[in-house]
């Protein structure tokens, strides 16, 4: 079941992934590839990863793990046989004979053995495929991978976001993460926690549009933020906000943020913790355009352009006067905020409304945080943001108590 009409209702159950020996399979020479700042030192980052879950459950959440989900998924013989040609499909292996013998290996395996080589890979030395003698297996002397790894599974935001009572299948914009929402399709289709009332899809993986779930923001049961930013398209926010007014949404507001580097997605600048106020990145100042998009008739769409002021448009779309705005790394010191933001300062998880769960790092922002009422809990992230995310873009939230 899936129930999250906010992003600051109490949080009940978040889906999230423990790093696994996916990361070491991170190759160096490949890092900017495959979307990594540096090579974590696995052990200490789970035991940072532990910590924060440690803080969810001591908080009442049920924390559920997407590895759990998929191996369950798995267990069902007609989705494994779906998902091991899909996914070894979607693996662009070197040719099709290569392709077939990818997923004989895969139907080889035991259940366990299956769910850590789709998210470890397959080495293109691997003894299994010593004996290849196809044109894939013999040419591209210098790829290190005939299947690559997923190491970035941990962000578990960016894969699918839950909207309502359904999920938004994410078309990843980047070729290391393309494969992962995949997984998710099947989590939510076959697995013990979804099988007998699979999640609806807003959205189509196949269509050529990106969209991540780190651009969307949940703000009320009527209204919906999304980010056209580095990784979502213009084209997938119009989608989505079909299947939102379907639903009975009344508005999606588009936010403009650009494509560069920094505007990777909407939650590293802006995140919702209280039923009005929003920790915000001083870098957007300036920088934004908001569209505000309605139902029209026909299924059609009506897109007006909004305020220049984006924060009266999120006043707007919650119906308040006024919006609470805390600037991540402070005002007046743009080395400070860059820094603040590049460690995932505004990227927090909203537990409840006025509380968060975030980095030790942002110690600016947790000063203001703090000064403003907001309650703060902090692990330590210095393996896990090697791989560029925070707080909230490692916890996707299964459900929430409305407010």
């Amino acid at each position: 079941m899936i129930n999250v009409y906010s992003e600051i209702g109490p949080l009940r159950r978040v889906l999230m992934h423990r790093p696994g020996n996916e990361i070491m399979q991170l190759y160096p020479y490949m890092l900017g590839e495959m979307l990594f700042e540096d090579t974590p030192f696995l052990p200490a980052a789970q035991a940072e990863h532990d910590a924060y879950t440690a803080i969810l459950r001591n908080a009442g959440v049920e924390v559920v793990y997407l590895r759990d989900l998929f191996a369950q998924a798995m267990n069902v013989p007609e989705a494994r046989a779906a998902f091991t040609r899909e996914f070894a499909s979607a693996s662009r292996v070197p040719s099709r004979e290569l392709e077939d013998r990818v997923v004989a290996h895969y139907d080889s395996l035991s259940v366990e053995d299956l769910v850590e080589a789709v998210f470890c890979g397959i080495r293109k030395n691997d003894p299994a495929f010593a004996d290849v003698q196809t044109l894939g297996g013999m040419a591209r002397k210098e790829d290190v991978f005939l299947v690559n790894p997923m190491p970035n599974c941990y962000f578990t935001r960016d894969s699918s976001v839950n909207v309502a009572d359904s999920v938004i299948l994410s078309h990843m914009t980047k070729e290391f993460r393309r494969r992962e929402p995949i997984l998710l399709k099947y989590v939510h289709t076959y697995s013990d926690l979804f099988r007998d009332d699979p999640t609806q899809d807003l959205y189509n993986m196949d269509e050529p549009y990106g969209i991540e779930g780190g651009d969307v923001i949940v703000l009320s049961d009527k209204a919906v933020a999304i980010g056209c930013s580095e990784r979502t398209d213009p084209g997938a926010v119009e989608h989505v906000a079909k299947s939102l007014f379907a639903k009975g949404y009344e508005a999606v507001y588009a936010f403009d943020i650009g494509r560069d580097r920094f505007a990777m997605h909407l939650d590293g600048m802006l995140t919702m913790i209280g039923y009005d106020t929003f920790i915000y990145n001083p870098l957007i100042e300036g920088k934004v355009s908001v569209f505000k998009l309605t139902p029209a008739a026909n299924d059609g769409i009506t897109t007006v352009a909004a305020s220049d002021d984006w924060s009266q448009v999120l006043a707007e779309a919650l119906h308040v006067p006024a919006v609470k705005l805390i600037p991540c790394g402070g005002d007046g010191d743009d080395v400070r905020s860059l820094w603040e933001m590049w460690n995932m300062g505004s990227n927090v998880l909203t537990i409840r409304p006025g509380e968060v769960v975030g980095y030790d790092r942002a110690v600016v922002t947790l000063d203001l945080l703090d000064k403003a009422g907001i309650t703060v809990h902090t692990f330590t992230g210095a393996e896990l943001s090697r791989g560029r995310g925070g707080a909230r873009c490692m916890s996707m939230p299964l459900v929430r108590d409305a407010i």
